[in-house]
């Protein structure tokens, strides 16, 4: 604020010591970083922003507090906004490169998806839908584009719009953004089912004529499948025409009603779960379903009554008494009974590091055990963020470059994942974690992460 300046004819004298200490220089207070002049500057801005964020004031009102939350929802938007930018930014700048280079391929996109994935903590499969649909919203829908980024949509809403249109031409998509946005607070107090259909009418009116040939062509994806769920429970879900999904849903209510009539104590729900489980399974009622479980636990667990926590392979974590009644049967009177229809396979840990035992082979495939193992120790791909079950067994460091067929040089992966490792650039190596299995990987843009295999029984804290 003031210059600093010294007197010549005082320069040398010594301070007068019953005059006042000189005010100390305040410290210079450096700029704050201002975006868009360059990358630096760029991530210095956001880390001065996450970490003011994280130090909002948490005083005042509840009308302060709401309007807090409202405007972090608008920057969440813009957020989302600049994440379509810099995924759009990121994909050129490789195509661009491998252009100079001479790189040809089908797609010279290709590993781009999965590096966003890893950016935004998703699995690879989001990572590539990312892309598609980073593309789509800056190109097609520049109207719902801007309002994301001015925070007037949050992403929920932005991908809902994207998805309703992405079957129609570009032209026409562009045509439903400008009819859709036609004011800046179009869409405010609208709910999402609202949104959803109101996009739909709009597209429809250009999409009519191949709606029909879309919804023959979506039968082939139906599915049907299981997933792990909380307490001992397993979560089903589908994807089934309309007419078989409503077949499925009468007969289940209806041999539930008359169960029910006959005076069944269950609830309905209950009785339709059951049902749909006597049916699929083939079992009669109140049998139980023969079925294989790989257990893995410490002997603490098994013998000691210790409360560490099993794992059950394909399911999850256990609680330590389940795992012993799964053992040794429910009670006396059907010990028995249960242990023909359960087939177990109990696996153990170390009791002290909790990893499973290693084995190796001279082969280049892995042998049959050892695949069981990695199985056992990596749950699910072990690409970042990839959720995807395990399809291959992968060598970390390549066989070609001379990998051992061994557990520690393993990793579990997903088809898809397997082959973007053979993406040039892209490097893997085994790590000293101090126990759990762990794999450095570096992409092709430069960035590196850390995949350390999820804890099994006996693993220390």
């Amino acid at each position: 604020m003031f210059d600093e300046y010294h007197k010549e004819d005082s320069e040398d004298e010594p301070p007068d010591e019953n005059s006042a200490p000189a005010a100390p220089t305040p410290p210079a207070i450096p700029l704050p970083p201002v975006p868009g002049r360059s990358h630096a500057e760029d991530l210095a801005y956001l880390h001065a922003f996450l970490d003011g964020v994280a130090n909002l004031h948490t005083g005042g009102s509840a009308r302060d507090q709401h309007e807090k939350m409202a405007m972090l929802e608008r920057i969440k938007g813009a957020a989302c906004g600049a994440q379509l930018i810099a995924g759009t930014m990121m994909q050129q700048s490789v195509i661009d490169a491998r252009t100079e280079a001479g790189v040809h391929e089908n797609n010279p996109a290709y590993g781009v998806g999965v590096q966003a994935g890893m950016a935004r903590r998703e699995s690879p499969d989001k990572g590539r839908a990312f892309m598609a649909y980073s593309n789509r919203m800056v190109q097609d829908l520049p109207l719902t584009f801007a309002a994301l980024l001015a925070g007037n949509l949050n992403e929920a809403q932005a991908m809902a719009i994207d998805s309703e249109t992405r079957n129609l031409p570009s032209r026409e998509r562009q045509e439903v953004d400008a009819e859709l946005m036609r004011t800046p607070h179009a869409l405010d107090g609208m709910c999402d089912r609202q949104l959803v259909d109101t996009v739909r009418r709009l597209a429809y009116r250009y999409d009519s004529l191949d709606a029909l040939t879309r919804l023959e062509d979506a039968r082939a994806g139906r599915y049907a499948a299981a997933f792990p769920a909380r307490d001992g429970m397993m979560q089903l879900a589908g994807l089934l025409p309309v007419d078989d999904g409503l077949a499925v849903h009468q007969a289940l209510d209806e041999a539930a009603r008359e169960i029910k009539a006959a005076g069944d104590p269950r609830t309905l729900a209950q009785i339709r779960a059951d049902v749909l489980v006597d049916r699929v399974s083939g079992r009669k009622p109140a049998q139980g379903v023969k079925v294989v479980l790989n257990l893995v636990m410490n002997d603490r667990t098994l013998f000691q009554g210790s409360s560490e926590p099993a794992h059950l392979v394909g399911y999850g974590t256990v609680p330590s008494t389940w795992a012993r009644m799964v053992v040794a049967g429910r009670d006396p009177q059907d010990r028995e009974r249960y242990r023909g229809l359960v087939s177990l396979k109990r696996i153990y840990t170390h009791p002290d590091t909790g990893a499973l035992v290693a084995m190796d082979s001279r082969s280049r495939q892995f042998p049959t055990a050892l695949k069981d193992l990695i199985s056992i120790r990596d749950r699910y791909c072990r690409t970042p963020w990839c959720n995807a079950p395990i399809k291959h067994f992968d060598h970390v460091v390549q066989h070609s470059r001379g990998g051992p067929t061994s557990e520690a040089n393993s990793a579990g992966r997903c088809a898809s994942c397997n082959q973007t490792k053979e993406q040039s650039g892209w490097e893997e190596r085994v790590v000293d974690s101090g126990g759990r299995h762990a794999i450095e990987i570096t992409t092709p843009v430069g960035a590196t992460y850390t995949s350390t295999a999820p804890p099994l029984p006996g693993t220390p804290g």
